[in-house]
């Protein structure tokens, strides 16, 4: 009899054992998805930035009314001046607001269309 409590003791450490193992190799799984799924959209992020990063200058106008700006990872910029830190981007649409006006761009053919706060549709093409 104590023969088989001994025995009967063994398989339940054993047991117990077994679940922390398999529960650290759950965990393990389960962070090393989602470390990959947030690598993932780090780079799916960096890819869309990288659409829009750089000197944008108007088509279609006069020489002397040509209107540029900048897209940096830290704002928008006009004649090396800080307009604002704080623009959105989700890969098919530019916004942010200066002063008192909202600036919205549509990205379409390798160019920005700004459809919002002028009287026509600017095109603006990557310099």
């Amino acid at each position: 009899m104590n023969q088989q409590m001994k025995l009967q003791r063994f398989w339940v450490e054993q047991c117990q054992y077994g679940r922390w193992i398999i529960i650290v190799v759950i965990t393990v799984i389960v962070f090393g998805i989602g470390s990959l799924q947030l690598q993932t959209t780090i780079d799916q992020h960096q890819q869309r930035m990288q659409q829009v990063i750089g000197e944008w200058q108007e088509q279609g106008v006069a020489p002397d009314k040509v209107e540029t700006f900048e897209v940096r990872q830290q704002g928008i910029y006009r004649q090396g001046r800080l307009l604002t830190s704080n623009y959105s981007w989700n890969g098919t649409q530019l916004r942010y607001q200066f002063g008192d006006q909202i600036y919205s761009y549509r990205y379409q053919d390798n160019a920005l269309i700004r459809y919002q706060s002028t009287h026509y549709n600017a095109v603006f093409e990557r310099q």
